[in-house]
């Protein structure tokens, strides 16, 4: 039965005095108490509940038909109270209506208080018998205590719906009833039930029932738990709390930030919260999945993997980076590490800028390719506007096309211009960075370029310090003609006063990295000035104290044993 039909059998229910029974059943988990309570506060608001009184009993873990019974009584409120939680005001206001109702002869035999203390049989009896007209949800049906039978629960509700003219609705998942209690469910429902619904909802209702939010930035999150067939109510609920958790912190960021933060929670919370269902991915196989979809290692799929992989694949979710790893502990946690969150989200904003950058320039340059058009004015003009909102992203090999074109179409000035504009708007490290990247001399053929570039690299030189080059190098694998060409150049002095100014054990290996210039297999001349002059810093530093003889001794400085003694 559709989700629509269910809401109005449960509002024509709520609407009439009929005294009858209404059984919801369904799998675990799909949101049975949850439309139940909903169309009940809805009903209630539009005063729309025929009956004034109303009771919600779970009977998870309760063993007895007396203590079943008191509980009704127990949990009875206005239904104008509908939505707040039962409590000791309503429970001394129905006591004290049942004590009216026995008169004043009978307190001589309460032995209990108002509060509901020291409760004896007789009171049971009593407060069960002034339940008359009484609108009662009787729910976990299936989780009931093992000393209490069905059959007792399912005859005390025909008392109640026969003698009392009670309205109850039972909600059950008959999929996890013993077989006890599912045989007794089968011999007595045509006699108790008169309306039994079943709730299958897809995962489509189940989004629209779960979600309250009507956030636009939450939208995606219907789509994405539809696209995994989440049919799951309370792991909808999760979802929903984690994303608004998480949404505040992303919001400064660009949109698909927050699309692949919600994409990650759906599924890292579908598959927290579904552990051990075969057709649910595992976090472990999710965290590999770059390894797993592009066939890395040897390792080979079982069935159910190979099931994983085409769930995950149609989800579209085929890698997995730092920022989904920290969606994952978000998850597992419950919380937000916030400063982990927003490093990552950093990362992540910087890409899809400029992915966006990137795009928006090729677009500009798909103009200049598509046509052949007389519209010099009009191509130059569109590039050089995108290239000046792109610039941070461009890359060099774009630079080099786009003044290229401008100098061949006579218009060095303003290929100048965008030049300038490129080197003012990226930082000197950035551009020395790229210019590491690429062998750039090669790949282009613009004299300004190479002028520019070159005086940059020039200038770059004379500023660094050999603090500096060694803060990069040591512990690398290699190092960069004008590494070398600055420690080569520096004094003796130099080494002598950055050795003796630093702190920490960093030391050593800044010591180690300059004179193993000296110990390369063929080293240059520049390679053994390198060690020279550090060597010279160093006996020095040895000469000054016997302490630091000894400590200069493990690097292979030979010491003279006068100076050391």
């Amino acid at each position: 039965m559709s989700l629509e039909k269910i809401e109005r059998v449960i509002d024509r229910f709520l609407e009439s005095n009929t005294p009858e029974v209404l059984a919801i059943k369904g799998t675990w988990g799909v949101g049975k108490t949850f439309l139940w309570k909903k169309h009940l506060k809805k009903a209630q608001s539009l005063n729309n509940i025929k009956l004034k009184k109303y009771s919600y009993v779970s009977l998870f873990g309760i063993n007895s038909l007396d203590t079943f019974k008191y509980s009704i009584f127990e949990q009875k409120i206005d239904t104008t109270l509908i939505g707040e939680e039962p409590s000791l005001k309503t429970l001394s206001k129905n006591t004290k209506s049942l004590l009216t109702s026995l008169g004043q002869k009978s307190l001589s035999w309460i032995p209990w208080s108002i509060l509901g203390m020291n409760i004896t049989p007789a009171v049971e009896s009593a407060a069960f018998l002034s339940l008359n007209q009484t609108l009662i949800c009787i729910d976990d049906f299936e989780r009931k205590g093992d000393d209490l039978q069905a059959k007792d629960i399912l005859g005390l509700i025909s008392i109640l719906k026969e003698q009392k003219k009670c309205k109850i609705v039972l909600i059950f998942d008959d999929s996890s009833f013993c077989d006890k209690a599912k045989d007794d469910y089968k011999l007595y429902k045509e006699k108790v039930i008169d309306i039994e619904l079943l709730f299958e909802p897809s995962s489509n209702e189940c989004a629209e029932l779960g979600l309250k939010n009507d956030d636009p930035s939450l939208s995606k999150l219907k789509e994405f738990i539809v696209l995994l067939k989440i049919n799951n109510i309370r792991t909808i609920k999760k979802i929903e709390r984690l994303a608004l958790l998480i949404r505040d912190p992303l919001t400064k960021y660009e949109p698909e930030v927050l699309t692949q933060a919600l994409r990650s929670i759906v599924l890292f919370t579908w598959s927290y919260n579904a552990q051990g269902r075969a057709e649910v991915p595992s976090l472990d196989f999710i965290k590999n999945i770059s390894k797993c979809l592009y066939g890395i290692g040897e390792k080979k799929f079982s069935g159910v993997e190979s099931t994983w992989q085409t769930t995950l694949i149609k989800y579209d979710f085929q890698t997995i980076d730092d920022f989904d790893v920290e969606i994952s502990k978000t998850v597992e946690r419950g919380y937000i590490d916030n400063e982990a969150l927003i490093k990552q989200a950093e990362k992540i904003n910087r890409k899809v800028i400029a992915a966006r950058s990137k795009s928006s320039f090729d677009e500009a340059w798909v103009q200049y390719y598509s046509s052949l058009d007389n519209d010099e004015d009009e191509i130059c003009n569109e590039l050089c506007e995108s290239f000046k909102k792109n610039t941070e992203f461009i890359e060099f090999q774009k630079l080099n096309e786009t003044i290229r074109l401008f100098n061949n179409l006579g218009r060095e000035e303003r290929a100048s211009d965008l030049l300038k504009h490129y080197i003012k708007t990226r930082t000197v490290e950035k551009l020395l960075s790229d210019l590491d990247e690429y062998d750039w001399r090669i790949q282009t053929d613009q004299k300004i370029i190479i002028e520019t570039f070159s005086k940059i690299e020039e200038e770059s030189k004379e500023h660094r310090t050999i603090k500096q080059v060694l803060e990069v190098i040591s512990g690398a694998s290699g190092w960069s003609r004008e590494d070398a060409d600055i420690l080569a150049t520096a004094s003796v002095k130099d080494y002598y006063e950055l050795f003796k100014s630093e702190k920490g054990l960093h030391i050593g290996k800044w010591v180690n990295t300059c004179l193993n210039f000296g110990r390369l297999a063929i080293p240059s001349e520049q390679d053994k000035r390198i060690e020279r002059k550090a060597t010279e810093a160093l006996k020095q530093i040895a000469g000054e104290s016997k302490i630091n003889a000894l400590r200069i001794r493990p690097f292979g400085i030979i010491i003279d044993d006068k100076k050391e003694e």
